[in-house]
Formats: structure tokens, sequence, C-alpha cells
């Protein structure tokens, strides 16, 4: 018997999750981190608002919304906040 779209959709919604390192850590540029299983989508604090960066355990790059990517979280930064 097929799994019902519900089945399906609650196993994905279980296999991520949200932590908030600047909870812990005052300051932090990086506000929250949502798991996705391959992807890491952060919540980025910039002078003039927030943004989102992605992160691929795969490939090990950190992405903008532009879809530039490298390998240095601090560049990714750079790029999203300017």
């Amino acid at each position: 018997m097929p799994l019902s779209s519900s089945v399906i959709a609650g196993v994905f919604a279980a296999a991520s999750f949200t932590t908030y390192p600047a909870f812990d850590r005052p300051g932090s540029r990086v506000e929250a981190v949502i798991d996705r299983g391959p992807i890491l989508e952060m919540v980025v604090r910039c002078a003039d608002g927030t943004g989102i960066l992605s992160f691929s355990k795969i490939d090990k790059k950190y992405c903008t919304p532009d879809q530039r990517c490298t390998a240095g979280l601090g560049t990714a930064i750079s790029r999203l906040c300017k």
C-alpha cells in the first residue's frame, strides 16, 4: 500500500530542525540554522536587516540568494550583507 502524502510530509518535517546560535552566543551574525537534510539554511544578521544563506553539506559551500557560492562563511556573509 503506498504511503499517503501526509505521512511523507510528516517524515520530512520531522527530519528538519532549527537551532539558534545567537541565543547561546550574543553578537553572533548567524541567528538561526535550519537543517533541511543535505542543505542548511542560515538566517544572518546584516546592518540593514537579515538575509538567508544556504550551506551544502555535500559540496561544503555557502551560497547567497543570487547563487554565488564560496567555501568561506565570512565571504558569503560579506556578499550577502553588502
